[in-house]
């Protein structure tokens, strides 16, 4: 199975779907990030211990505070370079490897989610993002045709899977949790969103996400 759901056939109708960024609407993160950095000059020991030792909950991890907006890109490449060099170089707008530049946007899923607005249903973008780097998002993402709602983690203070960013999003809606259906590819930002009572579908692969997101849309 390539997607992970979680919905409430007798409940209420699904009135808005929300989608993560990377490895939803683009190609997953994960192959990308290992490919670039067996690219660049870095200690691959390190690197996996590095790795090993990251927790996407930390929130006061250097990387969380990029994604907030309490560091600048600037000050998280510096920081970076000295923990472990080569290890901002998938960070670095300038550089080649630049991440963002290799997640390529998935047509299909584009398609998809204009079919969803031309349906009636309010489409949302939830993404942990890095201020700086927001121009090459939307270089390849017209976000204002796709999305009613938008809402990225470094312009507004606040990150998955904290607890305060889904009950913004739920402001931003103006929606009840059971209404609102989220995808996601990080396995603790999914259970966040679960935890506030949003329903979720935690996605491996974009394209085989819309099965489980049509048979949700078909029970509501």
């Amino acid at each position: 199975m390539r997607a992970e759901v979680n919905s409430r056939s007798d409940g209420p109708k699904v009135e808005a779907v929300v989608f993560d960024w990377g490895g939803v609407i683009t190609i997953p993160p994960g192959p990308v990030i290992e490919k670039l950095y067996k690219e660049v000059d870095i200690d691959q020991k390190k690197l996996r211990t590095r790795q090993a030792e990251y927790r996407d909950d930390d929130p006061n991890s250097q990387f969380a505070q990029l994604e907030r907006g309490e560091l600048s890109l600037d000050a998280y490449l510096t920081w970076s370079q000295s923990d472990l060099p080569g290890a901002e170089t998938i960070w670095d707008p300038s550089s080649p490897h630049f991440l963002f530049s290799h997640l390529k946007v998935v047509p299909e899923v584009v398609n998809r989610i204009l079919q969803l607005r031309q349906r009636g249903l309010v489409t949302g973008l939830l993404t942990n993002n890095i201020a700086e780097a927001w121009p090459v998002v939307t270089d390849g993402l017209d976000v204002e045709k796709l999305f009613d709602v938008v809402i990225n983690s470094a312009f507004v203070g606040m990150r998955k899977p904290e607890e305060r960013i889904y009950t913004h999003l739920l402001e931003e809606l103006e929606m009840e949790p059971e209404s609102v259906l989220f995808l996601d590819d990080n396995r603790l930002n999914v259970e966040a969103a679960r935890t506030r009572g949003i329903q979720v579908i935690k996605v491996t692969e974009p394209v085989a996400a819309w099965t489980k997101i049509e048979q949700i849309l078909g029970k509501a």
